[in-house]
Order: C-alpha cells, then structure tokens, then sequence
C-alpha cells in the first residue's frame, strides 16, 4: 500500500542520516548540485534534454512507455527550467523510487 512504500522510504532515509551516508557536500560522479534552491538534489550533468521544450509532458510520455531512465533526464530537465514545478518534483521522486534510487526519491519528493 501507499502508506507502507512512504512509511519504508521514511525508514530508510532516517538509517542513512543515522549512518552519515547523507552530507550536504557528498558528490556523485555524472551529476552536480545546481543552485542552494536545489540543495541534496545531485541534477545529471550530461542531461541531453535540459533545454528541451516541453520536457515536462515529454517525460509523462517516457514514463508511461516505461523508460525509467530517460524519464528522468526529462524531469530534471523540466525542474531546470522551472524549480518550483511541484508537480514535476512529485514525478520525479516517483520515478526515482521506481528506478530503485531511494535517495534521490526522498530528496525530489521532499522538495
């Protein structure tokens, strides 16, 4: 159920903050922070899509045919080009979660 994948997910983030696995400065190879707006969110810096027009519905598109890892680069594009998209942030989180990366879920959907 919906409340067991949050309550799992809340679980989770608390044992790696328990562990310091999470830090503000942690740098992942491929991505980089954007802007303090963005802060724990580690955006692909090789995103062939972060001046695409319409990412957005693009990556509602890619995300109904079940390409994972393109959906994202469409939804990191689309929060690029508009930070505060909640909408876009929540899809992005989901998608996240999906691709079995809890952390980057837990960082997108608390924005």
């Amino acid at each position: 159920s919906d409340t067991e994948f949050w309550d799992k997910m809340q679980a989770e983030w608390e044992e790696m903050a328990r562990r310091n696995w999470i830090s503000e400065n942690q740098e992942t190879p491929g991505q980089v922070t954007i802007s303090t707006i963005e802060k724990g969110y580690y955006f692909h810096t090789d995103n062939p899509f972060k001046d695409w027009p319409g990412a957005f519905e693009e990556g509602l598109k890619k995300m109904k045919e079940g390409d994972l890892p393109v959906t994202i680069l469409y939804l990191e594009a689309a929060i690029l080009q508009e930070p505060n998209d909640a909408e876009a942030w929540q899809f992005l989180g989901t998608t996240q979660a999906e691709n079995e990366n809890e952390q980057a879920a837990i960082v997108a959907l608390q924005r």
